[in-house]
């Protein structure tokens, strides 16, 4: 179905509400959903039969929007006079915003100063916290195996994986200490397989991830994982060791807000993230060892001891300062991450 005719749809619908005719408004609605449904099965049907994931219906956005167009008839039936367009207007918004506004648009963020904070535009008791992955073993996928999670790939010269950590808060120390707690859990484990965690400065996160995307296709001829994907960007979400959901994106320009790419295709059978992993080692490479590697490593191995025994600092600059862990090589964070990382590796 196409643009114009949805446009003519709802304004059918409208019409045939103000006029009273609500049974036709609510048809026109309904043949409106139906055949956008269909129009989107058909498209997925019509690719290559050996596609790896469709897009996740919305159930939750379809049964919201639902309900709210059957208050508004109920409404009408009532005798209400602002209410029904009101929950007209609720209803159309719920389910058709989503599918008219960019999906950047959902997932923009905006770095908290002097954290490792990012928080939602569109919701300010939502708060993102990207940490780098640093592998140290010479078996890197193995280390990328054992996250659990949202993860952002990214390909290229100088690849990386970022893991992605959101929670809820009334306000900022809140979150910052609950990234913290989540951060230094997971630290415990991936330091056994070689990864440690080294959380990005607000800034840093915002200016990585403000670029334009463009979303790829999910299909592969070969395989069950997204791994064989030619692209710039992978997000994906794991769970017990598998993948639960994925999207690998192509990156066309820089972008004047940052937003957190969505990995919003579910694989019809969930590859194992280690299979994943070891695909992507292969095709695009994982980051070498630095010395942002050796000082994490340092600090891991130290853990309980005093922590001005642990973390020297050597030099302080504009926005910086230079540490050093014992046994390990210098490096240069912002503020923002030697706190933070002084408390995950405390």
């Amino acid at each position: 179905m196409g643009l114009a005719l949805k446009v003519l749809a709802v304004a059918f619908a409208l019409v045939s509400l103000a006029l009273g005719a609500w049974p036709v408004s609510f048809l026109a609605l309904a043949f409106l959903v139906l055949t956008s449904r269909r129009s989107v099965g058909h498209r997925v049907a019509s690719q290559d039969a050996n596609v790896l994931s469709s897009a996740g219906r919305p159930w939750l956005r379809y049964t919201l929007g639902g309900a709210f167009l059957a208050m508004s008839g109920a409404a009408l039936a009532a005798g209400g006079t602002y209410s029904p367009p009101v929950l007209l207007l609720a209803g159309l918004s719920v389910l058709f915003l989503p599918a008219v506004l960019p999906s950047a648009y959902f997932s923009a963020v905006v770095p908290v100063s002097d954290s490792v904070l990012l928080r939602s535009s569109l919701f300010p008791f939502r708060w993102y916290s990207l940490a780098e992955v640093k592998l140290e073993a010479q078996d890197q996928s193995r280390g990328v195996a054992s996250m659990d999670g949202r993860l952002l790939i990214f390909a290229g010269r100088n690849p990386r994986v970022v893991q992605i950590l959101g929670v809820y808060a009334l306000g900022c120390r809140t979150a910052e200490d609950r990234v913290v707690d989540a951060f230094r859990r997971e630290s415990k484990v991936l330091s056994k397989r070689g990864a440690h965690l080294l959380p990005l400065d607000s800034a840093d996160a915002a200016n990585r991830l403000s670029v334009k995307t463009k979303r790829l296709g999910t299909g592969s001829m070969s395989s069950d994982a997204p791994g064989p994907l030619a692209f710039d960007v992978l997000s994906l979400r794991s769970r017990e060791g598998l993948v639960v959901a994925h999207r690998a994106y192509r990156v066309l320009d820089e972008a004047r807000t940052a937003s957190i790419p969505s990995p919003d295709a579910s694989p019809r059978r969930r590859p194992l993230l280690a299979e994943v992993a070891e695909m992507i080692g292969e095709r695009h490479g994982w980051p070498s060892s630095d010395e942002f590697s050796s000082f994490l490593a340092a600090l891991d191995a130290s853990r309980g001891a005093p922590l001005a025994d642990r973390i020297m600092t050597k030099g302080v600059g504009v926005g910086n300062v230079t540490a050093e862990a014992p046994g390990g090589a210098e490096v240069r964070l912002s503020r923002a991450q030697l706190r933070a990382v002084a408390r995950i590796y405390g």
